[in-house]
């Protein structure tokens, strides 16, 4: 169970790495408007740092369908997993705080908390 987990988790995060990857096209956000509008350090965190979670998403995705046994087997295997888990918890506390109030979108907090589940739980029965 835990090994099929993991290897959820490397699809999950391919998911995420080419969803963030479609940002700067995707109507709701806007970035063909938005970004230039905005001060150019500005514009620069908000690129820069969506590209630097696509690069962990793909790492992610890479190291836990290429090396599922470590993962599972190493202490430092287990910190990943532990870490990703975190990423994940971080990433849902922050739908609820830096949103407007109430704003939490259903769907996302579905995903985030999978995210957590497919990190945490192969820890848990290992």
């Amino acid at each position: 169970m835990s090994v099929a987990l993991v290897l959820a988790g490397g699809v999950y995060h391919l998911f995420f790495g080419f969803f963030h990857a479609a940002f700067w096209k995707m109507k709701p956000f806007n970035w063909r408007e938005e970004l230039p509008v905005m001060s150019p350090v500005n514009r620069f965190v908000i690129q820069g740092m969506n590209i630097a979670v696509i690069t962990f998403m793909f790492l992610i995705a890479y190291v836990s369908m290429r090396h599922t046994g470590e993962l599972l087997t190493t202490p430092l295997g287990k910190t990943i997993l532990m870490g990703t888990a975190i990423f994940w918890l971080v990433r849902l506390v922050v739908e609820f705080t830096l949103k407007e109030r109430g704003a939490a979108k259903p769907a996302l907090v579905i995903a985030f908390l999978l995210g957590v589940m497919l990190y945490v739980l192969p820890v848990a029965l290992v």
